[in-house]
Parts: C-alpha cells; structure tokens; sequence
C-alpha cells in the first residue's frame, strides 16, 4: 500500500512538473541522478511528460509525448515523438521523429526525417533527410513526405517493399515493388526500376535508365557504366 501511494504521488508529482522550463525533482546532485520532470540538463535517467526547451540530456531519457532537447545523447524515448536537435546513441519514436543531425540507431513507429543522418533508421512507413549515411530499412517509402520532400542524397543500403525515392543514391536499393531515383550510383533491385541517370545495374521486371544512349529500357536487367557529365 505504500508502495502504491509513493508511485502515485511520483506520478502527479511528474505530471506537476513537466510544464514549467526547468521544473522538476532531482534525485542525485547537480544535474546528476534520475530527474523527474522539464530539467534543462540532465546526467542519469529522466522521466518527463513534454519537453519543453531541454538543452542536454546524457543518459536515458523518457518522455511520454514528445522529446525535445537541443543534444540527447544516449536513449532517447518519446511515446508520441522526438523533436531533437541533435541525436548521438539510440532515438525511438512512437510515431514521428525529426532531428537536425542523428548519429546511432532511430526507430520510428511511422517515420522519421534528420538533415543528417549516419547510422542505422528503421520505420514502419520511411524515412527521409537531405543527406543519409548507412542502412535504412523501411515499410512503405523513402519519399513518404511527398515528392517535394524525398531524401536528397543517400549513401549506403536502403530496403522497403514500395521502393525508394530520392534525388540521389550511392550505394543499393531494395524493394519489392520497385525504385525511383534521380540519380543511381550502384545496384537498384525491384519489380521496376527507373533512373533518370544510371552508373550501375539495374536488376528488375522492367528497368529504365533514361541516360542509357542504346538500352533505355529493358526487362530483367540494365547497365551503363559511362560516367556522368558533370
């Protein structure tokens, strides 16, 4: 029973605490310890309800809608969704999760989109970002924000059932369904594939390479290994 009356006074007591900037409980010594609440920085465990202008959190940190802090490093966990600054460890999201820079491992129940992104990024619809460094495996679409919204450039190994869409990809893509680049530099795997500019292979039921001056399209397989003009 006191146990239960100890719980549910942390709860409403974090509740309390997660509104106001910089409210909250500390157990341990400046800045060190498991914090309850909106604490700017924290060393240790956090527990929060909704971040609001949180600067450093080095630890764990677990917020029950949305995380929001300008550096998290270590495991960052929003219920609802991240909305970080910069990203250094492991970063899971309910729902959405953005970030200007994310370097480590981002999970995501919907999608997710950095500026920058070197690591791993798991979603269950896709994922998206002006420059992605790593492998990256999807459900549903890289370009899931919207043709005006695709990643820019990827680099590394991207894998979905619908496919990917970018303006540029160095490295493989891998779908079930097929592949829509701009710009292929490497191995693109699907139903259909289509490159506005191709340098490497495409392996698929029907594969386009536009720059391609003799085989444009063709089933099964297409190459051109010329290089692009500049």
């Amino acid at each position: 029973m006191r146990a239960k009356i100890i719980i549910l006074s942390l709860a409403l007591l974090f509740c309390a605490l997660s509104f106001g900037q910089n409210n909250h409980l500390l157990i341990g010594f400046n800045d060190y310890g498991v914090a309850f609440g909106n604490s700017q920085n924290t060393n240790g465990v956090r527990l929060n309800f909704w971040d609001n202008n949180a600067e450093r959190v080095n630890g764990i940190n677990v917020v029950a809608v949305v995380s929001q802090a300008k550096i998290s490093n270590g495991l960052t966990l929003g219920l609802a969704g991240n909305n970080n600054s910069i990203c250094n460890g492991i970063v899971i999201s309910g729902i959405f999760g953005f970030s200007e820079r994310t370097n480590g491992i981002a999970i995501s129940g919907v999608g997710y989109r950095a500026n920058r992104f070197n690591g791993l990024g798991i979603t269950g619809v896709g994922i998206a970002g002006d420059t992605l460094n790593g492998l990256f495996i999807n459900v549903i679409d890289f370009g899931f924000l919207g043709r005006n919204d695709i990643s820019g450039q990827i680099n590394g190994v991207t894998v979905g059932i619908t496919g990917t869409a970018a303006e540029k990809v160095n490295g493989v893509a891998i779908s079930v369904f097929g592949n829509g680049v701009e710009e292929l530099n490497g191995l693109s795997i699907g139903l259909v594939n289509r490159a506005e500019r191709m340098r490497g292979v495409q392996i698929g039921l029907w594969n386009i390479a536009e720059n391609n001056r003799i085989f444009r399209r063709t089933p099964i397989v297409n190459f051109n290994f010329r290089r692009q003009k500049q």
